[in-house]
């Protein structure tokens, strides 16, 4: 439990950079709260009014002359008195019972407030009330019983009242100014406490820290997510669009999930010519000549990864074959809008010529595509077979690199045959999609068949989201952003 809670932790620099990001959401939280606030304050707090009167303790008039340093002393000490007097259920009655007033002693009481100023025998008695008039008669009436009341019960005559409680113009309360500026500081506090939350709840893979830390694996390629990879946003698959040289392409053409094609100046298809360089340097110690794509789950970016480094592998002069062995959901096809009515099921069930089923890809030299061909009822026994074993090294032999594109592994046991035959295998994980367990029951079901995992390749990173974690994106300044 205490290793996921570590694993669960967002250092410093995380939290700063998640909230500068999401700067919105603490800010759509602030508003909110200065917008409550302000529609309480404005409409449903009654305002509250406060007058208050202000008295002198001084010497008895008769006794003027023999005044002395004592009976100063004791009128100082008499202010005391007279503010235990002010408060008491005596004072508070009488003042109900002549003003009429609708409450009871205790609530009365509350409302009254005696203040004494330092080093003097002034002292002030307040009200609070929502009518500024009752406020002030309230004052006033407290001020001419305590001045009864101090003859009758202490029985001196030396308070005197200096100033009358006038009506006030403005309310005490609420503070609308102080109210909103709190209702700020408190909507920005819950907005950030929301989204460290969120982040924190996140049981997802989503930087190359991540991929390093839990799943003790390399990170070899960071893709940040473009346009046509945010489902729901194109209208078709082959849907006309323009490329970074303005120019608008065929619709009958390759889909614009082949970034490296459709606009090979942006950020992604920098991104894979990086991880064709990382492939590259996998390969010093072992020839990595079949390279296997899966991931835990579908739509990682799976199938898009694999036809773009294909892509980006022909480009750079090697001979790359590109192999579509999802058998059960195969995309290669569509996306280098070509025809599958022969491919790799039709090599091995019905012994189709590897020539009559490898096709060309006019757009790129270089690059050789087998399509998956007829969806088989027994995907399985033919991926274990061992005439396709045998079919890959063949081609093996025949081309510089031969890349598979296989089911998730996580899903199906399909994706780790494979991978027991490949010289490297690469996982794909999608950036705040890919859950952390299932990424890990992929990465345990490939070492299971000791497969050689070179690394993880994070699709669909957000460029709002990544900030200093990845570096692909310093390539806008030159390139342009996506479309």
């Amino acid at each position: 439990m205490q290793y996921e809670q570590q694993e669960q932790e967002l250092d410093l620099r995380e939290i700063i950079h998640i909230l500068t990001v999401r700067w919105w959401i603490i800010a759509i939280f602030t508003a909110l709260s200065i917008i409550i606030t302000g529609f309480v304050t404005f409409t449903m707090i009654d305002p509250v009014y406060k007058a208050e009167t202000s008295l002198f303790v001084g010497k008895e008039s008769d006794k003027i002359a023999s005044l002395d340093l004592g009976e100063f002393n004791l009128n100082k000490s008499l202010v005391s008195d007279y503010r235990q007097l002010i408060l008491s259920r005596l004072v508070s009655q009488e003042v109900i019972d002549e003003l009429g007033l609708d409450m009871t002693v205790s609530t009365f009481q509350k409302k009254v407030e005696v203040t004494t100023i330092e080093d003097s025998r002034l002292f002030k008695i307040s009200f609070e009330s929502t009518d500024p008039k009752m406020a002030m008669d309230v004052a006033n009436a407290l001020a001419q019983v305590l001045v009864e009341k101090a003859q009758d019960i202490i029985q001196v005559k030396n308070i005197k009242i200096v100033d009358e409680a006038e009506l006030p113009e403005n309310p005490i309360k609420p503070n609308k100014i102080q109210n909103l500026l709190v209702a700020a500081v408190l909507g920005a506090f819950i907005g950030a406490g929301a989204v460290i939350l969120v982040e924190y709840l996140d049981y997802t893979i989503k930087n190359a820290n991540d991929v390093e830390r839990l799943l003790k694996l390399n990170t070899i390629g960071e893709i940040p997510q473009f346009a046509s990879e945010k489902r729901g946003k194109s209208k078709g698959l082959f849907s006309k669009r323009k490329h970074s040289s303005g120019k608008k392409r065929d619709k009958n053409a390759v889909s614009h999930v082949l970034i490296t094609i459709t606009d090979p100046k942006a950020p992604a298809s920098e991104a894979y010519r990086s991880l064709r360089t990382n492939i590259g340097y996998s390969g010093i110690d072992k020839q990595v000549r079949l390279i296997v794509l899966t991931s835990s789950r579908m739509a990682e970016g799976k199938s898009t990864t694999a036809a773009n480094m294909a892509v980006s592998m022909a480009q750079s002069g090697k001979n790359v074959l590109l192999i579509d062995a999802d058998l059960r959901k195969p995309r290669v096809h569509r996306y280098f809008n070509l025809s599958n009515d022969i491919g790799l099921t039709d090599i091995v069930v019905k012994n189709v010529s590897t020539e009559e089923a490898i096709k060309k890809f006019s757009y790129v030299e270089n690059l050789s595509i087998i399509c998956s061909g007829s969806v088989p009822p027994n995907p399985t026994e033919i991926l274990e077979s061992k005439k396709l074993a045998e079919l890959l090294q063949e081609l093996k032999e025949k081309f510089d690199i031969v890349i598979i594109d296989t089911p998730p592994v996580g899903q199906l046991t399909d994706g780790a045959i494979l991978a027991s035959m490949a010289d490297g295998v690469i996982l794909v994980a999608a950036s705040g999609e890919s859950n952390i367990d299932m990424v890990r029951r992929a990465r345990a079901a490939l070492m299971q068949v000791n497969a050689n995992i070179i690394g993880v390749v994070l699709t669909k990173i957000d460029k709002t989201r990544s900030g200093s974690y990845y570096t692909y994106y310093n390539y806008d300044k030159y390139y342009g952003s996506e479309d």
